[in-house]
């Protein structure tokens, strides 16, 4: 018996035990997506980020694991004086590149049971988290197939927010969930990518884990705001990088002067967010 067999058995019978698991914060599975992202600053997409995908039969968090360790890092006195270390020695030593840095900006968690996703960011230095409904997407099926880590995934289409979506759903593995917002397939989406090629997620690996599905670290700090308020103030924030990056940090009686002048985006009607319903 191989190892996607006894994966597909293992994850059934979870989720034929769903009604005695609902009250776990620990997941079942565990996903990991290469997601690549907008280049706002050059155009095309960026460089692919690393993002994992922890999901049980009603929950499920997807965030970037590198980020998250930076974030535990920042949220004691300790760990944030041990990453400040780590960012002075790459900039004393010269290792630009070797900076600790995010992998992506959010956080997503979906509460089946309580019909909510709840997504955190940021825009700039400033945190943020909204609250939603999870969205019923109206997806279609189709005859195509492809085979994406041994798995025969069916490919669906939908039109989600402003873009246009293609994805390949595993119906052997019995999640309604995948990548970002996306889900709602009879079977976990291993692989998205929307018409434009700006945006696309694909598994690259996939196993059973008992890991639990840890809150946000410091999740006091982020205010609460609307999704769509909050796009249009990131928006805002990338089509006026300086004067947004010098009234976020006039409380601590910083500016970034004339350096800010080589910080240019792509105007919305080039590049624009993953979401463009705003």
């Amino acid at each position: 018996m191989n190892s996607k067999t006894i994966v597909v058995i293992a994850l059934s019978s979870l989720f034929m035990t769903a009604p005695y698991a609902a009250s776990q914060e620990n997941a079942s599975i565990e996903v990991s997506y290469t997601a690549s992202t907008a280049n706002f600053r050059q155009g095309g997409n960026s460089r692919p980020n690393r993002y994992i995908l922890l999901a049980n039969a009603h929950d499920s968090k997807f965030y970037s694991p590198m980020t998250e360790y930076l974030d535990s890092l920042q949220s004691t006195p300790e760990g944030d004086a041990r990453y400040k270390e780590m960012a002075r020695g790459a900039y004393l030593g010269g290792n630009i590149d070797k900076m600790p840095r995010r992998d992506g900006s959010y956080y997503i968690f979906k509460s089946a049971d309580e019909n909510k996703i709840t997504s955190y960011d940021i825009n700039g230095v400033e945190k943020y988290f909204y609250e939603e409904e999870i969205p019923a997407i109206d997806w279609e099926l189709t005859d195509s197939t492809a085979t994406i880590l041994g798995y025969t995934c069916q490919m669906a289409t939908a039109d989600f927010r402003g873009r246009n979506w293609s994805v390949w759903f595993a119906p052997d593995v019995p999640v309604a969930s995948g990548p970002w917002k996306l889900g709602g397939l009879p079977g976990l989406i291993l692989k998205a990518t929307d018409s434009s090629g700006l945006y696309d997620f694909e598994a690259t690996g996939l196993q059973q884990t008992s890991r639990p599905m840890v809150p946000v670290y410091s999740a006091g700090d982020y205010e609460k705001t609307d999704r769509k308020e909050f796009l249009k103030a990131k928006r805002q924030f990338i089509d006026n990088p300086v004067s947004s990056i010098n009234t976020q940090l006039s409380g601590v009686g910083i500016s970034i002067g004339a350096l800010g002048n080589e910080i240019k985006h792509k105007p919305r009607k080039e590049i624009d967010f993953i979401e463009t319903d705003y």
